[in-house]
């Protein structure tokens, strides 16, 4: 797995890869996040308000402590961040508060898209958040 950049505003993203078995262990805690969202009758339901109660979950939290911990940001100033340490975070994200979200989403899709079958990771890879957003409302 080689490491990525991403583009978020005028900031340049660098997501290094975690070794697989930490990464693994992450990926299984996000699978806690659909407990509840699923039901089935005639058909199958997903219920977005399951999913967001789900995402204020210590697993959850984990998981964005493990993507910051695997992540710098350059600023628009070409001054670093190291994410990981929270006070630098803090710093960064008091200015880019509108960043966070679509750094987080970012963050998953480059740790965990290895982990699921090709097919459904290719379509997932392609997912914008703002077109997401805009399709759930």
């Amino acid at each position: 797995m080689q490491d990525h950049e991403t583009q978020i505003g005028e900031c340049t993203y660098k997501l290094r890869a975690a070794n697989f078995i930490e990464a693994k262990i992450e990926a299984f805690k996000l699978t806690t996040l659909l407990k509840g969202c699923f039901s089935a009758s005639e058909s199958v339901n997903f219920d977005i308000g399951q999913l967001l109660v789900n995402i204020n979950s210590p697993a959850m939290a984990d998981v964005e402590k493990f993507i910051l911990k695997h992540a710098v940001v350059v600023d628009e100033h070409n001054k670093t961040f190291l994410l990981q340490k929270s006070d630098e975070a803090n710093t960064f994200f008091n200015t880019h508060r509108d960043h966070y979200f679509s750094f987080i989403f970012e963050g998953l899709k480059f740790h965990f898209l290895g982990f699921l079958p090709n097919g459904l990771a290719s379509k997932v890879s392609t997912l914008d958040l703002g077109k997401l957003v805009d399709s759930a409302m």
